[in-house]
């Protein structure tokens, strides 16, 4: 064989392998629609500005421990009523208690137009990155509580997922439509779901129903799973 055969030869079969490669890496691959992308970039924007909001609260959290250790010597202060106080701000803050302020109630639910050819159902469901995508926007804009059909929506402790058509929630699991209620600036919360470019103006683009009405009293209830922590002693 000749040295252009047999380089041809390793030519053809350095293409096989390639190929064969990409193939092996492609059925692992999954493909997102427009909608699904949209969603995943909202709540990655939402996770970095949930960070940011994280290092303040710890360095907040360093200024109360040095005020702590600089007033330990001070007879004066009433100690078991400021701890109460520390405990219930606490307590609010993870959810744990009833809250009551303005706001914005939200229903979402499957749109009902009819599809074009080809087109894919999904575009006009109501699914789990649909959900947290808005829940997203409402804390960007501030919202102070969220609840999703009566169950509060805490940090790193309420999992929002599909089982088939409907949604769990806090192991809750509900049909369409889903009420979404939030306590915060009416008009901030408001915008964050009416605004051209939101995520949920993109939604009623898809064909899904969203609608926003803003109330001067939103109940939202305290979070009622199990909380628990892998790492804390």
């Amino acid at each position: 064989m000749s040295k252009k055969q047999r380089f041809l030869l390793l030519s053809v079969l350095l293409g096989l392998m390639i190929a064969l490669q990409i193939k092996a890496l492609d059925s692992g691959i999954k493909y997102l629609s427009i909608k699904e992308m949209y969603a995943q970039s909202i709540e990655l924007e939402s996770q970095k500005s949930e960070l940011v909001q994280l290092n303040s609260k710890v360095e907040e959290l360093r200024a109360q421990i040095e005020a702590y250790q600089t007033a330990k010597d001070d007879t004066d202060i009433d100690y078991e009523g400021f701890l109460k106080s520390e405990i219930e701000l606490t307590k609010e803050t993870a959810g744990l208690t009833r809250v009551e302020g303005p706001g914005v109630v939200i229903i979402v639910t499957d749109g009902t137009r009819e599809l074009i050819e080809d087109e894919d159902p999904n575009m006009v469901l109501v699914h789990d990155i649909d959900i947290r995508a808005m829940v997203d926007d409402l804390r960007n804009a501030g919202a102070e509580a969220i609840a999703i059909n009566g169950q509060r929506v805490v940090f790193n402790k309420s999992n929002i997922q599909c089982t088939g058509p409907t949604i769990k929630i806090n192991d809750q699991v509900f049909a369409p439509p889903y009420i979404i209620e939030a306590v915060g600036d009416r008009k901030f919360l408001e915008s964050a779901i009416n605004a051209p470019g939101s995520f949920s103006e993109s939604l009623r683009s898809w064909g899904v129903f969203v609608e926003v009405n803003t109330s001067i009293s939103v109940t939202i209830p305290a979070y009622e799973g199990f909380v628990s922590y892998e790492y804390l002693n």
